[in-house]
């Protein structure tokens, strides 16, 4: 057995009661300690990328080159409020990319009704500095075609068309332009309908469903587009 010295001996009890102590000190300092009140999800921070006014859309037509307005004649009549539906979900859908949108109810009152108004650039300009905002989206739903049958065996697929184009408010430019046209296809006829098919479900889609899918990729695209967006003046 090794020799121990007996003044090492007292060093090393002198030491680890030291060790005793201060760990009991240190557990006492964290009990009583006051509780942190930070909770334990930070709240989220929205971040504004600027003011956008979702106009309603006009029904039963589509933007020519000027982004202007025209009435089609061979469409089928879709109900006017269909197009303050799309602008009420597109600006719902924006405002999730961290957009900064008008007051849905405030640019309703601000836009001239149907048939009263050019609808180009120019009135999105006017309604858009009406609320206070930067930019505008306006746009035409040119057709929008309910499915004849059941999810699982439809006779007639739905079709939705319409067009979104973003607009300066201070010059009246058009910063972006985006386009949705489709019809559902069976996966029989087309192998490259797949994703669209299976996020519906893998089941025929409702005119509704497909309207508000394709809104919120129509969002997607236009997020980035005001997120590099120029600042006038």
């Amino acid at each position: 057995m090794p020799c121990v010295d007996s003044n090492d001996t007292v060093v090393y009890e002198s030491r680890m009661r030291g060790l005793v102590v201060l760990s009991t000190l240190v557990a006492l300092g964290l009990a009583c300690a006051p509780r942190s009140r930070t909770p334990a999800v930070p709240p989220r921070v929205a971040s504004a990328i600027g003011a956008v006014a979702v106009i309603p859309f006009r029904i039963g037509g589509e933007l020519d080159p000027t982004a202007s307005f025209a009435e089609r004649r061979d469409v089928p009549a879709v109900p006017e409020d269909v197009g303050d539906h799309i602008a009420v979900t597109l600006g719902r859908q924006l405002a999730r990319g961290g957009v900064t949108v008008s007051d849905s109810a405030a640019v309703q009152q601000a836009t001239p009704p149907p048939g009263t108004s050019r609808y180009d650039p120019a009135m999105a300009m006017r309604v858009a500095k009406a609320v206070g905002a930067r930019l505008a989206v306006l746009g035409a739903l040119t057709r929008y075609t309910e499915r004849e049958g059941s999810a699982w065996g439809a006779r007639t697929p739905a079709t939705v068309w319409y067009q979104a184009v973003l607009v300066d408010a201070a010059t009246g430019n058009v910063i972006d332009r985006e386009r949705f046209e489709y019809t559902q296809q069976p996966l029989s006829q087309n192998l490259l309908e797949l994703p669209r098919f299976l996020q519906g479900g893998g089941k025929w889609v409702t005119r509704e469903e497909m309207l508000d899918g394709a809104l919120d990729e129509t969002a997607a695209q236009l997020v980035r587009a005001i997120r590099t967006a120029p600042r006038s003046g």
